[in-house]
């Protein structure tokens, strides 16, 4: 088959990240693979298997290109969709690739990486996805919660539920990761640093903890627009001295391998490929309940599950995997289980016959 995958950019994100390998797995299998991005101006954080052919046009977001530049936009889309020739299009999350395929009469396959009860649209952008949705073969989505959703409120719309998947991390330990103090013992949280990722309930979580572990460090990595507002929250709360803020790793590999456990407080998710990575490098996690989150950990097994918002439970948890070793290595030997659960065979296997089921 011919398969043009398409997605807005290969910027850090796990939706980026699955993307890249989705189109690897495909391409392995021999099917002739093309991805294409739509933002040249967000530089590249994830490499591309030099099996998938990479196809970059550079659109103007709607915003900038107003009323009368949509239609020069689309055709312009339109037309590099149909230079990859494809049998077949897979769109991770970029509504208007959707509306090419229509229009050249190409079966699509639509994902989304995030609770669709969470999203964010205005009312225009819901009418048009709701609208292209309609005709798409199959619209994936990343929990049964999702599907269950969709089916009460767009009965007409094709629904299958496949997990993003979890591959083994192990690798041996290198050199300390250059933020970590010696003789520390670190959490870490992981995302955008966006409300979504709800870190400033961590950091009030942290505050009633972090005084009777003095040898233990709270690292949040990643960057965004709350940046300086979670400092300035850090500084309020009197936590700052016992926390870092980290630039985003390449390497999370070896963060993970010098981790004591993971923190997630994330308010939604779709189905987070960090806590995968996470638990396949043998970390267990504290995360509060929500989609994605909701699947992955089994609660007291291989880490804890938290109501949404109780976050005096949220520290208490956190202080039960601080103050217990033997607990910390019993989870996080069940947590590479996590590999097994939701191996990227598996995933490669779901998209190839979702491909082959929108030829027919």
């Amino acid at each position: 088959m011919r398969i043009t995958c398409v997605i807005g950019t290969l910027g850090g994100g796990g939706a980026e990240r699955v993307m890249t390998y989705l189109c690897a797995g495909l391409a392995a299998r021999g099917h002739q693979v093309t991805l294409l991005t739509l933002d040249s101006s967000v530089p590249d954080f994830y490499t591309l298997a030099a099996s998938v052919t990479r196809v970059r046009v550079e659109l103007p977001s709607f915003r900038a290109a107003g009323l009368l530049g949509g239609i020069p936009r689309l055709w312009k889309l339109t037309r590099a969709v149909h230079s990859t020739h494809p049998d077949v299009v897979i769109s991770f999350m970029t509504i208007s690739v959707l509306a090419s395929c229509l229009l050249l009469r190409i079966p699509y396959i639509y994902a989304d990486h995030l609770d669709i009860r969470h999203l964010a649209y205005s009312r225009k952008w819901k009418l048009l996805r709701n609208g292209l949705l309609r005709f798409a073969k199959t619209v994936t989505v990343l929990s049964e919660r999702d599907r269950k959703f969709i089916a009460l409120y767009h009965p007409g719309w094709k629904v299958s539920v496949v997990y993003n998947p979890a591959l083994s991390c192990t690798g041996q330990k290198e050199n300390t990761p250059s933020f970590m103090m010696p003789n520390k013992k670190y959490i870490v949280a992981i995302g955008r640093l966006v409300k979504q990722k709800g870190f400033d309930r961590l950091l009030e979580a942290w505050r009633r903890v972090c005084n009777q572990y003095e040898d233990w460090r709270l690292a949040i990595i990643g960057a965004g627009p709350d940046e300086q507002e979670l400092k300035q929250l850090a500084e309020i709360l009197d936590v700052q001295y016992s926390v870092d803020f980290v630039a985003p790793q390449q390497d999370l590999a070896n963060v993970y391998n010098h981790a004591e456990f993971l923190a997630m407080t994330s308010r939604a998710e779709g189905f987070p490929l960090v806590l995968l990575e996470a638990m396949a490098a043998g970390l267990p996690a504290v995360s509060f309940a929500c989609t994605g989150p909701d699947v992955i950990i089994r609660d007291g097994e291989d880490g804890f599950l938290v109501k949404q918002n109780y976050t005096d439970l949220f520290a208490k948890r956190m202080e039960e995997l601080m103050k217990d070793e033997d607990k910390r290595r019993a989870f996080g030997t069940r947590a590479r289980e996590v590999v097994s659960r939701f191996s990227l065979d598996r995933y490669i296997d779901a998209y190839e016959q979702l491909c082959l089921q929108a030829l027919k």
